[in-house]
């Protein structure tokens, strides 16, 4: 069974959630990459039901310049049911992930730190087969401490006795964010992307980015 790329007109979660497992089969948390020059910052902007602009913005990883963005206009066909935002949001996003050439993809959600273990960005890494990480603003499962008060400082996210994520300080004083694995890579270089793309800001620059750009569309 491969992962489907348009969301069902009939919604059977338990078709999708065997979708989600499957996923979660071909998922490598091992790094799997030749270098990581470029990366891709992905973002969805909601006009109304059924309608969104997605935006890709291309930087340079060691300067943080903007390569390149493009925005589109998706038709949004799923509602949004909590832990499967992948059906919701992939269509969109693949429009633009397709056209870009670049090393690594980042999206707002979880990847491995998922109930099934294959939130958004491992269904986007999958599918393209290249390397994917996940930068979530909030928790979805598992448990982790707080962890320091300092950029760059991090707990384990575990369920049970598995690592499923990372708890990662971006900014002194500001909500830490949820870095998973989407796929290709280890949790340390995925939490090393997350910190080397950070400037002053709590997330990373490639989705503060492509954020503004699906913004502006809307």
């Amino acid at each position: 069974m491969l992962p489907i790329l348009r969301p069902p007109r009939i919604i059977d979660l338990r078709k999708l959630v065997r979708i989600q497992r499957e996923v979660a089969k071909r998922i490598s948390l091992k790094d799997e990459w030749q270098e990581l020059k470029t990366i891709a910052g992905l973002d969805i902007g909601y006009v109304q039901e059924g309608r969104g602009y997605a935006s890709c913005v291309i930087l340079d990883i060691d300067t943080l310049k903007v390569v390149e963005e493009k925005v589109k206009a998706v038709k949004i066909r799923f509602p949004y049911i909590p832990t499967f935002l992948a059906f919701r949001e992939l269509e969109g996003i693949l429009a633009l992930a397709r056209e870009a050439d670049v090393d690594v993809y980042m999206v707002g959600a979880h990847g491995f730190s998922h109930p099934r273990r294959a939130g958004l960005a491992s269904h986007l890494g999958v599918i393209l087969d290249r390397p994917t990480v996940g930068v979530a603003k909030s928790k979805l499962c598992g448990e982790a401490e707080e962890p320091p008060n300092a950029k760059g400082e991090y707990t384990l996210l575990k369920e049970k006795d598995e690592i499923i994520g990372a708890v990662v300080r971006t900014r002194p004083g500001a909500k830490p964010v949820y870095v998973s694995v989407g796929h290709k890579l280890s949790l340390e270089t995925a939490i090393a992307i997350t910190l080397r793309t950070t400037t002053t800001y709590r997330l990373p620059q490639p989705l503060r980015l492509a954020h503004q750009l699906a913004t502006r569309a809307t």
